[in-house]
């Protein structure tokens, strides 16, 4: 236990100093009452009550006094509350290949729309963040309550170039809470060359001392919607199916499950982008080894009724953990209850209220 003002802990002393006084006062009288009266007349000049009758509400008073003195110095204690430490980090694919239009308007605006659905379900306790890929991923929002954050970043989300679903789920990994010191895998990294981190500069990211055991972090998740294609790697020469391998592995040793809303119609589509007609692909397999790798589960197609049963299997996540509270306000309630029982028994006993 802590305390804010530990200073007022000092006050503490008047309570024997009180004590003291009040057997002083009490012996007092009864040198005054003697003086006065013969000792074998005392008893039908004076009425004594029970010693028990005194004691009681007395103590109870300089209890009362003594929890309003030590709430003074605003103890802050550490007792275990119920937390909800469910974290997800929603990843839109922006790529090119998202503006194909079998879904309607279009496959971006449906994952827009789907991840604003996600964010409307949850538990308003539910941290979410959100990542956008296309060659690269971009750290939007780090996990937060803050829905109306993250619904202006959704709407801000505009389609760029190519795909990059490892980079994605890297990314969402690190934003996670607990891992935002994880170093991305090696086999993932351009050879030779430096790598910008996506989520260098991001405000209001937890800095560890060390990165705890995977075993020891809160559980996260990861909440893919993409066409599923991913066409660029940060390592050339690794295949994609390598690569995602290896990107699913790193969620799954770093306690993250992924889980993925393809987004498009099977057999892929034929779109017009700038004046030019492209077959774009929807590949939901690569989505689907990715949930089944890490233990998330693989959505086709992403019905209300579907997101529903998501989140409420990602939403709450309690977990008991020591929460700094101030206790002040809960001592000064005990104090006046004790102060109430002490009147009432008072009332009761010498038909007076002290």
């Amino acid at each position: 236990m802590s305390f804010t003002w530990p200073a007022f802990l000092w006050l503490l002393l008047l309570i024997p100093l009180l004590g003291a006084f009040l057997v002083w006062v009490h012996r007092r009288r009864e040198r005054t009452a003697l003086a006065f009266a013969e000792a074998h007349l005392l008893p039908a000049v004076v009425r004594q009550p029970p010693s028990a009758h005194v004691r009681w509400p007395l103590a109870l008073q300089l209890l009362a006094l003594f929890l309003l003195l030590f709430a003074a110095a605003r103890p802050v204690a550490s007792p275990p509350l119920p937390t909800n430490k469910a974290a997800v980090v929603l990843a839109v694919d922006t790529s090119r290949s998202m503006l194909a239009t079998d879904l309607n308007p279009s496959r971006l605006e449906a994952a827009k729309a789907t991840a604003r659905k996600f964010i409307e379900l949850s538990p308003p306790t539910t941290q979410i963040g959100l990542v956008s890929f296309s060659d690269s991923a971009s750290a939007l929002v780090m996990p937060t309550t803050d829905r109306q954050k993250l619904l202006e970043a959704i709407e801000r989300l505009k389609p760029a170039q190519n795909t990059s679903i490892e980079n994605a789920i890297v990314t969402g990994v690190r934003m996670l809470p607990g891992r935002r010191q994880l170093r991305p895998p090696a086999e993932l990294q351009p050879p030779g060359l430096g790598q910008p981190d996506p989520l260098q500069g991001v405000p209001d990211l937890p800095t560890p001392q060390a990165t705890p055991s995977p075993k020891n972090l809160p559980p996260g998740s990861v909440v893919i919607l993409s066409d599923g294609a991913s066409n660029v790697s940060n390592n050339p020469g690794l295949p994609t199916r390598s690569s995602l391998e290896i990107a699913a592995r790193f969620a799954k040793e770093h306690n993250v499950r992924l889980y993925t809303f393809p987004m498009g119609q099977p057999g892929g589509t034929v779109a017009q982008i700038e004046g030019r007609n492209y077959y774009i692909p929807f590949e939901p397999r690569n989505l689907e080894q990715l949930a089944q790798a890490t233990g998330g589960k693989h959505t086709f197609p992403p019905t209300e009724e579907a997101l529903r049963a998501i989140v409420k299997e990602l939403g709450t996540v309690i977990r008991w953990e020591g929460t700094r509270t101030e206790i002040s306000a809960l001592l000064s309630a005990v104090a006046a209850l004790l102060m109430v029982v002490a009147a009432g028994l008072s009332l009761r006993w010498q038909r007076r209220v002290p």
